[in-house]
C-alpha cells in the first residue's frame, strides 16, 4: 500500500492504491435502483438465499480506482479508462460491508503515455470474493 500522497500515473508495479470499504445499506441500494430505473425483485426483496442483491452497478462504480482514498493527479492530468475483464464471483449483499483493493500488475508506456493495468478485487465483510476486475487505464496531460 502507498504511504505517501503520489500521483496515480507514477505508481509502479506492486504497488497498491489505498483500500475503500463501504456499508451497502437499502437506502444506498435504493437510490441507486432508482437512478437506474430497474427495479428488480431481487435488488429490493430478501430471499431464501438471504437480504437483496446489490445492484453490479454500485460494484463497478464504487470499484473505479478513482474511488479509493489515496487516488490523485495533479492538475492538468486525467486518467482514461481504455479496456477491462470481469468476472462476477459471487452476488453481493445488502447490508454487507464491501472492500475493493487495487494493485498495479503492469506499466507500460504507449504512444508516450503512461499505461497501468490494475487487479481489482471486491470481497464482503466475511471475506468472499465477489467481482474481480482487470483494468487497462492510460494517462493524458496537458502538456503531453
Amino acid at each position: 500500500m502507498m504511504s505517501e500522497k503520489k500521483s496515480a500515473h507514477l505508481i509502479k508495479v506492486g504497488e497498491e492504491f489505498e483500500p475503500l470499504e463501504f456499508l451497502v445499506t437499502p437506502e444506498m441500494n435504493q437510490q441507486y435502483l432508482y437512478a437506474e430505473e430497474d427495479f428488480h425483485p431481487r435488488y429490493i426483496e430478501a430471499s431464501p438465499e438471504g437480504p437483496p442483491l446489490v445492484h453490479p452497478g454500485i460494484l463497478y462504480n464504487m470499484s473505479n480506482n478513482t474511488r479509493s482514498p489515496s487516488f490523485y493527479l495533479p492538475p492538468g492530468w486525467s486518467e482514461v479508462h481504455a479496456a477491462e475483464e470481469t468476472e462476477f464471483i459471487n452476488p453481493a449483499r445488502v447490508g454487507k460491508k464491501i472492500r475493493v483493493t487495487w494493485k498495479v500488475i503492469e506499466a507500460f508506456e504507449k504512444r508516450g503515455k503512461p499505461w497501468h493495468v490494475l487487479d481489482i478485487l471486491i470481497v464482503d465483510e466475511d471475506g468472499v470474493q465477489i467481482m474481480r476486475r482487470i483494468m487497462t487505464n492510460t494517462f493524458a496531460s496537458l502538456s503531453l
